[in-house]
């Protein structure tokens, strides 16, 4: 069960529209949520020559303070545990630091409508630095709009409500994308509808199957069925064709074009990803080799990323 969640909050143009779909997440069992808004001090530098004053930070501050005591009513409305927290300094930075000192169990970011000069672009930070230093789950939430006056007509509206009725497991069945397994068993069994394990084999792996023998593909696709079976031990088995609630779908391709293909085909609502271990020049981290970038600023659902 998810007992506790932290939403990093900056009071841009879909909090509070994401703010209802924390009702919703009862079901999985959230019963507290903490609140985190970060000071960055680099925004007061507008200019060459602006200075940063004490006195902005503590404007922004009060400001801050009333915007999540309000939050902190509405939440407290359904039923939930809330608290709030205001630090300063680096985004990416304060809010991994947080997470780990919150006992938590996952962390909650929604995608600011303008990527330039989004609080979460992917490039460039802090999107990016959040997912690299938190060492928490991390759900990033699809635009969800509910409110005709929007701006952003042009957004799909999604449902948090059913955010965890079709769930698609991708996994390429490395032991990283493995550590997905156990989160998802951390969701009720009467949650989840349809869980749907997706493998895509890679175009390049397709090239040197290509000149093989038949009995090395019969011995390939052997291999593939266990990594499956594999999978469905790791879930103790709670899916199954039977039951009807487990889909397994093989796509041959470019694994960031077919995952996001797919997704947009089917219309599932949430996308389960493990978390790969830094590159070689510890520079940044990646899921799925180079396409996780890709697979996030396309946000074709919103998505879980386990670490």
């Amino acid at each position: 069960m998810f007992n506790t969640a932290m939403y990093a909050i900056n009071f841009g143009d879909f909090y509070y529209e994401n703010l209802d779909c924390f009702a919703n997440y009862s079901k999985i069992g959230l019963k507290e949520i903490v609140l985190i808004h970060v000071i960055d001090p680099s925004v007061f530098h507008h200019g060459l020559y602006s200075v940063y004053k004490k006195e902005d930070e503590d404007k922004i501050r009060k400001f801050a303070e009333i915007k999540l005591e309000d939050i902190k009513k509405y939440l407290e409305k359904s039923g939930f545990g809330v608290r709030y927290v205001i630090r300063v300094g680096n985004i990416a930075d304060e809010i991994a630091d947080e997470a780990r000192a919150e006992n938590i169990d996952f962390v909650v970011l929604d995608k600011k409508a303008d990527a330039k000069k989004g609080y979460f672009s992917f490039y460039g930070s802090p999107l990016y630095d959040i997912i690299i230093k938190t060492e928490k789950p991390i759900l990033i939430m699809k635009r969800v709009l509910f409110h005709s006056s929007s701006d952003f007509k042009n957004d799909a509206k999604t449902s948090c409500g059913v955010l965890f009725d079709d769930i698609v497991f991708a996994t390429d069945f490395s032991d990283f994308s493995l550590k997905s397994i156990p989160l998802i068993l951390k969701i009720p069994d009467d949650v989840v509808k349809l869980l749907t394990i997706l493998h895509v084999i890679d175009e390049k792996l397709i090239r040197g199957l290509n000149n093989s023998t038949k009995a090395e593909l019969e011995n390939y696709e052997k291999n593939l069925a266990d990594k499956f079976e594999s999978v469905m031990r790791g879930l103790n088995y709670r899916f199954a064709k039977e039951k009807s609630n487990i889909a397994i779908v093989v796509k041959k391709g470019a694994p960031c074009k077919e995952i996001i293909d797919f997704i947009e085909e089917t219309g599932n609502k949430l996308l389960i990803l493990g978390f790969k271990g830094r590159d070689k020049e510890g520079i940044k981290e990646i899921l799925f080799g180079s396409t996780a970038e890709r697979i996030i600023s396309a946000l074709p659902c919103s998505i879980f990323i386990v670490k």
